[in-house]
């Protein structure tokens, strides 16, 4: 029988949800979670509300197997035009994780289960940094900055240059 992460302990740190994954690791129970986590800038992107992340988490051998969904959006300024973006991210979580045993590395592959505290919010965060697209751009036939005026040269941008016949999207 599993049961929802309401009501079990945890506490947070900045960014950090940590949740007691015990009862999973040494009972065989699953959880259920189903929280709402900050997400910090990162790089140029900002995240206005927290990530919606619904998670179980099951037992596999003695390791820890996370499967489920997280839900953000993320905001940055267009790579061509510089409008405002807001993207959708969805990330389908698929993890496994071992109990760590003996010294504590911030660069191992699991850097987010100690013991039996699961930090949520930075598995959350690793996931969501992972999941972001290389280049953000309001739309996909977006056509940039005008060189000469420097104003956007998509409809309604402002350019009134004429066009350049040296380039494709004067």
């Amino acid at each position: 029988m599993g049961f929802s992460s309401r009501g079990t302990p945890f506490y947070g740190m900045g960014s950090s949800l940590m949740i007691d994954v015990g009862p999973v690791l040494f009972a065989g129970r699953s959880m259920s979670l189903d929280e709402r986590v900050e997400v910090p800038p990162y790089s140029s992107l900002t995240f206005p509300q927290p990530a919606h992340a619904r998670l179980d988490l099951r037992r596999v051998d003695r390791g820890l197997d996370i499967s489920g969904t997280i839900e953000v959006i993320a905001e940055a300024s267009c790579d061509r035009c510089l409008d405002d973006v807001r993207v959708p991210v969805t990330v389908e979580v698929e993890e496994r994780f071992d109990p760590r045993s003996g010294t504590i590395d911030p660069f191992s592959e699991n850097n987010v289960l100690n013991g039996t505290a699961l930090d949520v919010g930075d598995l959350v965060r690793q996931l969501v940094a992972s999941a972001l697209p290389y280049t953000i751009t309001c739309t996909e036939n977006c056509r940039g900055l005008c060189d000469t005026c420097g104003r956007s040269e998509n409809d309604g941008g402002g350019c009134t240059c004429p066009p350049d016949p040296s380039t494709s999207s004067g």
